[in-house]
């Protein structure tokens, strides 16, 4: 009997001294302050307005709209006139001594007639960069709201994983206290409650480590939306689904909706308006021209006006007009195999999502029938262990089947949500309509 007291002293000492430690993990690993125990709970509608206001792909998207819009309306500043004001001031010392001085004023006027056309290619070149920004920017708003979700599930999971580790916590300390009990009774050998002991310090682990997943997944969200407050947000399901469709059938909407292929094409057109600019180099230039000048001594010098014709052509320069052309044709080429190659990666990308939400809806049952399965198990093991017909071991396997039917199902739930989203981005039309009015 001193033996058995002499144990629990030791088990007891043993016991507190690991929650101790998982007192002070839990404590570094939780952030400090009143603002650690507060979560501000946003729709996603609201955590996708405001992680576009921090987003700095979206913010440099933007700029490069804005970008596309100025070089838009530079294209066409060369059919403006050109006119441009002078004065001047002079003081001439000769040799005999005398000096004279003055000063002149005046403007010129300078008009181009043709150019060969490259105000209209450029014009043309300019609209196609600013298509291609703002396909740009949509493909960024589509990868923000991705990334939102994704990350969004990747809290609610590890939140959700935290709570099956603290009620298994709960069960195995129960299943020790239970254990001890039917020891000191002589009813079961002591290596049960040595087992019970060893499961609960390392159900006690996979708590603390839960508790690390979640400050990270909570971190890693708060970055994304641009802000140091505790964060979460519920994703609602989507429910403009397109699993249904045959594959053939998203890949072609992929290639016709997807943001980031149409800013492709764009970017194909733009080399082939660079290349046809280059071309254009070598075409002649007529521009008109005229000026007026006031001088300050009108007895030397009357007021001179100037108007006039300039025709230019640089009919040779050694080659580097057709050398030019030939290097921008090399960069159309370059950005039609650009093109090949993200359009392989996409039609992959689309084919490896609908798989996965396919591959999801088949697992749908046979994950709850696991589950169903794993919760009976554990009650028939619990029951015969109260009747004395089945040991502590006999229960804590089960309690490790029943915990790991609960983090898979608890995995499946998000990562189904989150696998829909990603066919959605896959093939282009990822939006918060995709998840019903209000979301």
């Amino acid at each position: 009997m001193v033996f058995t007291i002499g144990n629990r002293i030791d088990r007891c000492s043993h016991g507190s001294m690991i929650l101790f430690l998982m007192y002070l993990c839990m404590t570094v690993l939780t952030p400090s302050g009143s603002h650690a125990s507060e979560v501000l709970d946003l729709s996603l509608h609201q955590a996708y307005e405001k992680a576009l206001e921090s987003n700095h792909d979206i913010r440099s998207a933007a700029e490069e709209v804005q970008q596309g819009e100025l070089l838009q309306k530079q294209a066409v500043t060369v059919l403006f006139p050109q006119l441009t004001a002078n004065a001047g001031y002079s003081d001439i010392t000769y040799q005999d001594g005398t000096r004279s001085d003055g000063s002149s004023w005046g403007f010129k006027l300078d008009q181009t007639l043709y150019n060969g056309g490259r105000v209209w290619v450029a014009r043309r070149g300019a609209r196609y960069t600013l298509n291609a920004a703002r396909w740009g920017l949509e493909f960024a708003r589509q990868s923000v709201l991705m990334d939102l979700i994704a990350r969004s599930n990747e809290l609610l999971t590890a939140e959700d994983l935290l709570k099956v580790s603290k009620k298994r916590v709960e069960r195995v300390t129960e299943q020790l206290r239970q254990a001890q009990a039917r020891v000191d009774l002589g009813d079961m050998p002591r290596n049960s409650v040595l087992a019970a002991q060893v499961a609960l310090s390392s159900v006690q682990l996979e708590q603390v480590e839960a508790e690390k997943t979640v400050a990270l997944a909570r971190k890693r969200l708060s970055n994304l939306i641009g802000t140091a407050a505790n964060l979460r947000v519920e994703v609602p399901e989507v429910v403009n689904l397109y699993e249904d469709l045959p594959l053939e059938n998203l890949i072609e909407k992929a290639i016709k909706d997807r943001p980031d292929l149409a800013q492709g094409r764009e970017l194909i057109r733009i080399s082939e308006e660079q290349a046809e600019l280059t071309r254009r180099n070598g075409h002649p230039d007529v521009d008109i021209t005229g000026s007026f000048t006031q001088y300050s001594d009108d007895d030397l010098f009357a007021p001179e006006t100037q108007i006039g014709i300039n025709f230019s052509w640089p009919f040779f320069q050694g080659g580097l007009v057709r050398l030019q052309t030939r290097e921008s044709l090399s960069r159309v080429r370059q950005s039609e195999e650009l093109y090949g190659s993200q359009l392989d990666a996409v039609t992959l990308k689309v084919e490896e999502a609908w798989l996965t939400v396919r591959t999801r809806k088949a697992q749908e049952q046979l994950v709850a029938d696991n589950l169903l399965t794993a919760i009976e198990n554990h009650r028939l093991a619990k029951t015969r262990f109260d009747l004395g017909a089945a040991s502590s071991l006999e229960v804590l396997d089960a309690e490790e089947d029943l915990a790991e039917a609960e983090n898979l199902e608890v995995n499946y739930k998000y990562d189904t949500r989150t696998a829909r989203a990603a066919l959605l981005y896959s093939i282009g039309v990822l939006d918060l309509n995709a998840f019903g009015p209000g979301k």
